[in-house]
């Protein structure tokens, strides 16, 4: 039976930023057995440019494109990559393209970390993040070499099982310790009641998986509950937090909507979301270990 292959995407803008990125697919790519993706938009935002731009142009926009990769994919020998080049608006052709070959993951860099710039995610990353079927990892400076200590940041909503699932299937492979958290908000008892009772699940279930984990409940000491969980992800060095990306209703038990844009913002650990686009695809493929590992979802 043959064997398999795992694909994972990588926008590629020939900036040093892209060297990042491609480091951090590599390790999960050694991870999952997958092969790398390399991706290059070259952006046309409005009709006219697709009228202006002819064949022979594009060719040439292709061809220079292609050698920029090729420098790239050079300086990593024994690595298996995919290179492509593709016209139109940067988000579509990156989601499209990925699930055309049914992506495990899309891997992003997100340019909006500079401390004199305001921090606001990039429009490219926000609409692959929240349009994504497939998991999404968004890294910023932070290079880890190896997936250690995975944070799951838990709340009230139905969709925090997937979160587990996916920590879960993660610590398959890279053996990582897994650490869950939750604040806890003053002078909000019933909910807070809540949580507790579903940390002792959690325990209950991870005790019988034997993984190794920790249960963290935190009181809220910040403005903001994601200034608590960002502190905690440094104090406990985080190399990967797995969020979901709820919609909102401004209820607590969804919460994580906002949330969710404010870790990835401002994490300097790699941030994986997973969509409700992703849990609910319908794809009977290898993502579904990451989504749904343990079927409950079928």
């Amino acid at each position: 039976m043959t064997e398999i292959q795992n694909n994972i995407v990588v926008p590629v803008d020939f900036s040093g930023n892209s060297e990042n990125t491609i480091t951090e697919a590599i390790l999960l790519s050694k991870q999952t057995q997958s092969k790398i993706h390399l991706v290059n938009v070259i952006e046309f935002n409005d009709w006219w440019n697709n009228i202006i731009i002819n064949k022979e142009l594009r060719d040439k926009l292709n061809e220079m494109a292609l050698q920029n990769i090729k420098n790239i994919t050079e300086k990593h020998t024994g690595v298996s990559f995919e290179t492509v080049v593709l016209f139109g608006r940067r988000h579509e052709q990156i989601l499209k393209y990925a699930e055309s070959i049914n992506a495990i993951f899309i891997v992003l860099y997100d340019k909006h970390k500079d401390e004199n710039e305001s921090k606001i995610l990039g429009s490219t990353v926000t609409h692959i993040v929240t349009e994504s079927k497939c998991p999404v990892i968004t890294i910023k400076n932070k290079i880890v070499e190896k997936i250690q200590n995975i944070i799951v940041p838990i709340d009230l909503s139905d969709n925090t099982e997937l979160q587990l699932n996916s920590a879960i299937e993660f610590h398959k492979l890279s053996n990582a310790h897994l650490h869950f958290v939750s604040v806890l908000f003053k002078g909000r008892g019933t909910s807070n009641l809540r949580i507790k009772a579903k940390a002792q699940h959690l325990k209950s279930k991870l005790k019988d998986l034997q993984v190794p984990f920790k249960v963290s409940l935190i009181k809220k000491q910040n403005t903001y509950a994601y200034q608590d969980i960002l502190e905690f992800s440094n104090k406990e060095n985080a190399d990967l937090i797995i969020i979901m990306t709820h919609k909102e209703n401004y209820g607590f038990d969804t919460y994580i909507g906002a949330f969710a844009h404010q870790i990835i913002n401002l994490s300097d650990a790699p941030v994986m979301t997973i969509t409700s686009k992703a849990a609910h695809s319908g794809k009977s493929n290898v993502m579904n270990k990451f989504v749904d590992p343990l079927g409950i979802f079928e």
